[in-house]
């Protein structure tokens, strides 16, 4: 009798990431556009001396909270990408659900705070720009958001959470892609005015 040799299992093909990798691509290029004109049409507007929005309407602090808050939710996502790979299901449910709460804050934040500052988005192509890139990355965080909870919901739902850590390890890709591109808006946008 000879020895049976027992097959490795099937490697699961990479086009999920392959594909969140390209569309995370054309969002970043998306965002990188419209930072070009937003600082470009700053740049100009400051430049002849006049001011790009009024005094005391873009405040440090809200913008700073977000930041930590995105801050805490990429150590979170890192935290579910090491649970899902060592198959430790507990940690990744507390990991999921934890990066969807500090989403979900994030854009609580946002809204409470462009509530608060009373601008309206046609006051100036300033405010027109700037809702228009802070509204684009708050559809980008809640996309994010419900990958997360799509992913919890998997999980609570008896996935084999090792077998398939491409899923998680895609949303992270995305996630972290949101976290950078929230970096140039909080420097570019917040601290800079």
């Amino acid at each position: 009798m000879a020895d049976s040799v027992v097959p490795a299992p099937p490697v699961r093909p990479s086009t999920l990431m392959v594909g969140t990798t390209l569309a995370t691509g054309a969002v970043v290029m998306f965002f990188a556009g419209l930072f070009a004109v937003y600082f470009s049409m700053r740049a100009d507007t400051m430049a002849w001396g006049s001011e790009w929005f009024p005094e005391g309407a873009i405040q440090l602090s809200p913008g700073g909270m977000n930041m930590a808050t995105l801050v805490v939710a990429t150590v979170t996502m890192a935290w579910a990408v090491h649970s899902v790979a060592g198959n430790d299901r507990i940690h990744a449910y507390l990991a999921l659900a934890l990066t969807a709460v500090m989403g979900i804050a994030m854009i609580n934040q946002t809204v409470f705070y462009f509530n608060d500052i009373g601008l309206p988005i046609d006051y100036s192509t300033s405010t027109t720009l700037l809702f228009t890139i802070v509204g684009a990355h708050l559809v980008m965080v809640g996309i994010g958001v419900l990958w997360v909870g799509l992913l919890l919901l998997r999980a609570l739902g008896g996935q084999d959470t090792r077998r398939h850590r491409d899923l998680v390890s895609a949303a992270a890709l995305y996630w972290y892609a949101t976290v950078a591109v929230y970096t140039v808006m909080w420097v570019g946008i917040y601290i800079a005015k």
